[in-house]
């Protein structure tokens, strides 16, 4: 017949025919498999896990800001009183906003409140504190302080 030669072929006579040899490791196992998903599967929930973070770290910032938003927009309001009242410093803020008191329909956020505080009613310059609390999506009562000054000058 034929006689193997040194490339794995067979050496037929003077024509030489050389045969792709088929090794034992032409494949893969199913262990082999079984890890490769299984390592996927780790990096694929590592990741989710990252991102599902980042959502919940975005949406309490965007919160924090909104928060701080109907903060702001309550101490422009009280500089509009200000400015339109220029002889009643302190007292045209201290009367629509009194002390200690909660601003009503002021937030936007999940049962915000914001309650006005004044270190001395009828100081001038007058310290003003806005504490704002609020729910997040888990049910956790948050708090944002702002304190600023204002005067007649």
């Amino acid at each position: 017949i034929g006689t193997v030669n040194s490339c794995g072929g067979f050496a037929m006579g003077d024509k030489t025919q050389v045969r792709a040899s088929v090794g034992q490791n032409a494949g893969m196992t199913l262990l082999e498999i079984m890890i490769g998903v299984i390592i996927f599967m780790v990096v694929l929930g590592a990741t989710a896990q990252a991102l599902i973070s980042f959502y919940v770290a975005q949406h309490a910032q965007h919160q924090r800001l909104a928060v701080a938003e109907n903060a702001k927009s309550i101490l422009s309001e009280m500089r509009h009183v200000r400015d339109t009242n220029p002889d009643a410093f302190p007292e045209a803020i201290t009367e629509r906003w009194p002390d200690d008191a909660w601003v009503a329909g002021a937030g936007t956020e999940i049962n915000e409140t914001i309650r006005v505080e004044y270190a001395d009613p009828d100081a001038n310059p007058l310290e003003i504190t806005l504490v704002s609390t609020w729910n997040d999506p888990q049910g956790r009562t948050l708090t944002l302080t702002i304190s600023t000054l204002m005067t007649d000058r």
